[in-house]
């Protein structure tokens, strides 16, 4: 293992990101389970979206069905550029990205007025130092070679390429995994049945489209698995959802038009119920649509983590969504132990690496700042309006006991509220 840590399997270790919406000149090292803090409109929902314009380039690329099936606004491209009032506005946006197993991707963006979509102006991917493949106005190149195929614009050109040419095994499946990427938002009323969607990504819809039978898939899977470690993970991520007591049962069935709210949309699939603990047990049964908010948020997130089809890597934005202030310690907590036992037991599903964003005090206290793969990052605004990140961390050479005493005994999230962590808040850096 490495000192304080997971295995050295692979995750995204660095991400350079020049000139995209609020954000100047940004540069972050990742661990394996990364929050960011700060005040509304930091910028903290655009960095999720820069990693994720990272993971379109390397999966089928730029067009507004590639971007909608990340999480990624479908801003007007000419607004992607950041535009701060002391810079000219540039042709192009650039993010660059670092991977653990000697992986680096680089693409420059071209954002134009009166042109809908955003194109690759240039490319670069290298492995343990040697580039593999990338292409500029001069031309495209594999492995040393320039080809002649003509090579789509609004594509990606690992999709383009990755089938007629051999690559490194670890670059290919750092590539392919990370491309699959996504951020998911949760929505009551999508979880609820009563508003459909589309299932674009998989496991299922990022708002909560297709819940049913993500739970089917998982529950089948953890009563078929033979080994018992990975059994008792699944359960453990099942029982998220039962975290707040009055449940600790969740199935899943054939509409009952007895069971099921009239505001349901889609009356011929199947449903999500769980069973209340405290009720009679003639009427103890309710559906997602009668129970609570926080149970189904979690039920979410419990099915991303457990489920076989989920990508390895992905963000929550606003981690938080419905949860009281125990309930998302709680939660952080769950999801830091799952990621720490997929990366240290070589488990076959389950995230590698999650960004989340947070406006909650005490999802910071689920994190351990003397451990490298749990981060902390503070999100505001400079004077000139461009987002900042400031990772919060132990001071070097201080133990934990030492910490302790200069923190008065206090944790995280009381520090938040005193206005003890500068910049937290989103005030005075303006």
């Amino acid at each position: 293992k490495e000192k304080d840590g997971y295995l050295p399997e692979e995750y995204i270790k660095k991400i350079e990101i020049f000139r995209f919406k609020s954000i100047k000149d940004l540069s972050l090292d990742f661990g394996r389970v990364n929050i960011f803090v700060g005040g509304n409109g930091a910028g903290k929902s655009n960095i999720l979206e820069a990693i994720g314009l990272i993971s379109a380039a390397l999966n089928r690329g730029l067009g507004d069905s590639d971007l909608i099936k990340k999480g990624i606004r479908l801003t007007p491209v000419e607004l992607m550029k950041a535009s701060f009032k002391s810079d000219k506005v540039a042709a192009s946006f650039e993010i660059a990205a670092q991977f653990s197993e000697g992986v680096e991707y680089r693409c420059n963006l071209l954002s134009k007025e009166n042109d809908p979509l955003l194109r690759f102006h240039s490319e670069s991917c290298s492995f343990e130092g040697v580039k593999q493949f990338g292409r500029s106005g001069n031309g495209s190149t594999v492995q040393g070679n320039s080809i002649k195929t003509l090579l789509e614009k609004d594509r990606g050109m690992w999709d383009q390429i990755k089938v007629a040419y051999s690559f490194p095994a670890s670059l290919t499946k750092q590539c392919d995994e990370f491309g699959r990427y996504a951020i998911y938002t949760p929505q009551t009323d999508i979880l609820r049945g009563s508003r459909s969607g589309l299932i674009d990504t998989a496991p299922f819809g990022l708002h909560g489209e297709g819940l049913p039978s993500a739970l089917a898939k998982v529950v089948a899977r953890m009563h078929n698995e033979k080994n018992k470690s990975f059994k008792e993970l699944i359960h453990r991520a099942l029982s998220l959802s039962f975290l707040p007591g009055w449940t600790n049962s969740v199935k899943v069935g054939k509409i009952d038009a007895k069971l099921i709210s009239r505001g349901i949309q889609d009356k011929n699939s199947d449903m999500v119920y769980f069973i209340d603990r405290f009720m009679n047990t003639k009427r103890n049964t309710l559906s997602v649509y009668d129970s609570s908010e926080g149970t189904l948020f979690l039920l979410f997130i419990a099915l991303l983590l457990a489920h076989e089809d989920s990508p390895k890597y992905f963000a929550l934005d606003n981690v938080d969504s419905a949860l009281n202030p125990l309930m998302t310690r709680l939660l952080i907590e769950r999801i830091i132990e799952f990621v720490e036992k997929v990366c240290s037991d070589n488990v076959p599903f389950g995230p590698k690496q999650i960004f989340l964003t947070s406006h909650n005090p005490t999802s910071l206290d689920a994190f351990d700042l003397f451990n490298p793969d749990q981060r902390i990052f503070i999100v505001n605004r400079d004077k000139e309006g461009s987002t900042c990140v400031t990772r919060l961390e132990a001071p070097s050479g201080m133990t934990r006991d030492e910490w302790r005493v200069q923190a008065q005994g206090k944790n995280l999230s009381q520090l938040w509220l005193e206005g003890k962590i500068e910049g937290i808040n989103g005030i005075g850096a303006i």
